[in-house]
């Protein structure tokens, strides 16, 4: 019996030493910040800004009413308990961003100012894609039909 302990307290262990947690999800590489390559990517101050698009969510899911569904779906990841996170809509895009403004071609996408990797002063950029042109842009054609909107909603 005595035995048997020890080989599940040893594996335990072995296991224990195998598994880790914590630690930063991302951290910065080359190319968008340089002189930090490998430090963990924070918000500042615990505290995240999200600007939404000026466009709907849908044919019935108005842009006020998709700015309060965005908010209710954030709520949940801030009043956890224990959760030292603020998350606050900061304003809207500079524009509706669609198919007429964004496109993908050879792996670059050509998208408004305010939802690029450049653009510091909308850090978190929220675009409604109301008709799925925005997710065929950048996925290609077909990807924002609704038999994929599972897959593609978030990207």
């Amino acid at each position: 019996m005595r035995p048997r302990i020890l080989a599940i307290a040893a594996l335990i262990l072995a296991l224990a030493a195998l598994a880790h947690a914590g630690g930063p999800a991302f951290v910065a590489g080359a190319g968008y910040n340089t002189g930090v390559e490998g430090q963990p990517i924070l918000w500042a101050n615990a505290s995240i800004q999200y600007f939404t698009d000026q466009g709907s969510l849908s044919p019935i899911l108005s842009n006020s009413q998709a700015d309060a569904f965005v908010a209710s779906a954030i709520a949940p990841w801030t009043t956890a308990p224990g959760v030292a996170l603020t998350v606050t809509q900061a304003g809207h895009l500079a524009e509706d961003v669609n198919g007429s403004n964004i496109e993908a071609s050879f792996g670059v996408i050509s998208a408004p100012a305010d939802v690029t990797p450049q653009a510091t002063s909308t850090p978190l950029g929220i675009i409604y894609d109301y008709d799925g042109s925005v997710t065929d842009a950048i996925l290609g054609q077909g990807a924002g039909g609704s038999g994929d909107c599972f897959t593609n909603a978030v990207y």
